[in-house]
């Protein structure tokens, strides 16, 4: 029986609410059309990625030397999107295999997970900085230094990394599938990913979205003393409405599937309709794998000096350094 019977089958026999095994063997039924669709994302994502953080782990670690906010920030970054790019390949695997590894499935998926939710933080906090420097001019030498920022990252860093660990070794792992290791398969709610969903994203969303709006306004405010610096600022705000733009489009539709797919879990919705959630949520993931790659459009809006040491070719350099504005800085 091909893949498109069974499934036909499985809905016939399952019209009301969550009915048990077959509702479980409608969740794991793949879908074709999304699987390609993931296996053709991914594996431009992890392409691409690995060039462009190549590129950014060469500057950061070994052309600029002096430590800045902006530099530890970055680094933060950029390391947790090498640790979430470390999980693609298998990720890719899982679209065309099944997996009957659990140890090597909690290994990865914890990976996976956990620097999703990293990089959601960083660039919140990124956001936060960049807000105290607009909003707080005068304060902002106090507030702001490379040590605080460093401290900054290194509490989100093992805060999330315990929480990750108590959820893997201190809780119940039964829902989990090793067969589908990055998706989930069971009907039953989980607490855990609506946690996960308000605290590491939708919290983090409305900072990301009220420190932008904050900088917007402030800059919008600010007189200009000429048409140079009118440009500057107008780029800035360009600057700051783009980084929003690219975090909703790589993880809002992730927070709402997960909350949306949480409600109809929680109210046994059709299975059917539950799969159809399900799907979506899977596709929303590869949606914010993207973020790897568009965060290097966040390199080089936020770090002053990012292009002027990756340019290799000095006859480059002077436009480059023409080009940098004090958005870079902000």
């Amino acid at each position: 029986m091909n893949v498109t019977s069974r499934m036909q089958t499985l809905i016939s026999s399952t019209t009301a609410p969550n009915n048990g095994t077959n509702c479980t063997e409608i969740m794991k039924t793949r879908n074709q059309s999304v699987e390609l669709y993931l296996l053709i994302l991914l594996i431009c994502v992890f392409t691409f990625g690995v060039i462009f953080n190549s590129l950014a782990v060469w500057v950061f670690c070994f052309k600029m030397k002096k430590w800045t906010e902006t530099r530890v920030f970055m680094m933060s970054l950029l390391f947790s999107d090498c640790c979430l790019l470390f999980t693609l390949p298998f990720r890719i695997y899982t679209t065309l295999h099944d997996w009957s590894n659990r140890i090597l499935c909690n290994v990865v998926s914890f990976s996976y997970f956990m620097n999703t939710y990293m990089s959601i933080a960083v660039i919140t906090l990124i956001a936060v900085d960049r807000f105290v420097a607009i909003k707080f001019p005068m304060k902002a030498r106090s507030l702001r230094s490379p040590k605080k920022a460093a401290m900054a990252c290194g509490i989100i860093w093992v805060l999330y990394i315990a929480t990750r660990l108590y959820l893997e070794f201190g809780t119940n792992l039964d829902f989990r599938s090793p067969v589908f290791c990055f998706r989930k398969v069971s009907t039953r709610p989980l607490k855990r990913i609506l946690y996960f969903t308000v605290l590491g994203s939708c919290v983090p969303l409305v900072i990301l979205v009220f420190c932008s709006a904050q900088i917007i306004w402030t800059l919008k405010k600010k007189e200009k003393m000429s048409v140079s610096e009118e440009k500057d600022i107008e780029k800035s705000i360009n600057i700051v409405k783009t980084n929003l733009a690219i975090f909703l489009f790589c993880f809002l539709p992730l927070t709402i599937g997960n909350i949306v797919r949480f409600i109809l879990e929680s109210i046994e919705v059709n299975c059917l309709l539950l799969k159809q959630i399900n799907d979506f949520v899977h596709i929303a993931q590869g949606l914010s794998d993207l973020n790897c790659c568009l965060d290097s459009i966040c390199y080089y809006f936020v770090a002053k000096e990012f292009w002027e040491k990756a340019s290799l070719f000095p006859r480059f350099k002077k436009q480059l350094i023409h080009d940098q504005t004090h958005e870079s800085s902000i």
